[in-house]
């Protein structure tokens, strides 16, 4: 394991990789904090947590740090190549930085601004914008992959019957349908990020990995 980061390490431009990633996972959490807020759906596995961390009594930022840390050992066991310093980040990062954007945002943003149904879809749009760049830089940088975003490519790795994309989508789906379950707000958003935010990534991931070549 040792061996794997050193390797990672000697990336080209391995800073500018290391601090982007940074700032995109952190970006990320961001957008969920809003996300929440609008209330027209997040991400299945935001959508997830944040039903579950209310059922079990947690902050999500603490919900999201523990499930992720038992990702992580499957991921060991079975998928140590998605393992890197942005693993890492983004089992952290993302829930305690939308913890804090919660945080910050209930002491200088009134309520009200997002009581009609216009204004909350035309937020919508902007947070997913930024939401789908900031996880763009997250792949481009390669410096690991979230436990969640591993369990799908490790199901796929150990067969050839199903394509990945199948997979990734019946996971999310699953991972919707848990949401419903602890009555977490499922909405447009996550029936998008279903179907979408893998692709859009992608496409966005082609125009800007040459900053990190």
């Amino acid at each position: 394991m040792k061996q794997f980061f050193m390797n990672m390490y000697h990336k080209p431009q391995f800073w500018k990789r290391f601090f982007a990633c940074l700032l995109a996972v952190c970006i990320m959490g961001f957008c969920v904090s809003w996300l929440n807020l609008i209330a027209l759906g997040a991400d299945p596995c935001s959508c997830m947590n944040f039903g579950l961390s209310s059922a079990l009594g947690m902050s999500f930022g603490n919900w999201q740090a523990l499930l992720n840390c038992c990702l992580f050992i499957l991921v060991i066991i079975w998928g140590r190549d998605n393992i890197g310093f942005g693993t890492l980040m983004n089992m952290f990062l993302v829930g305690y930085s939308c913890d804090f954007t919660t945080w910050l945002r209930e002491k200088l943003w009134p309520d009200f601004a997002f009581s009609s149904l216009g204004a909350r879809v035309f937020w919508m749009l902007i947070v997913l914008v930024v939401f789908v760049f900031a996880v763009a830089v997250y792949m481009s940088v390669e410096l690991g992959t979230a436990p969640y975003d591993a369990i799908p490519i490790m199901i796929s790795q150990k067969q050839n019957k199903v394509s990945f994309r199948l997979i990734r989508i019946a996971f999310d789906g699953i991972v919707t349908l848990i949401a419903i379950g602890f009555h977490a707000t499922v909405g447009v958003v996550t029936i998008l990020m279903v179907f979408t935010i893998g692709p859009c990534a992608q496409f966005v991931k082609k125009h800007i990995e040459k900053f990190f070549s």
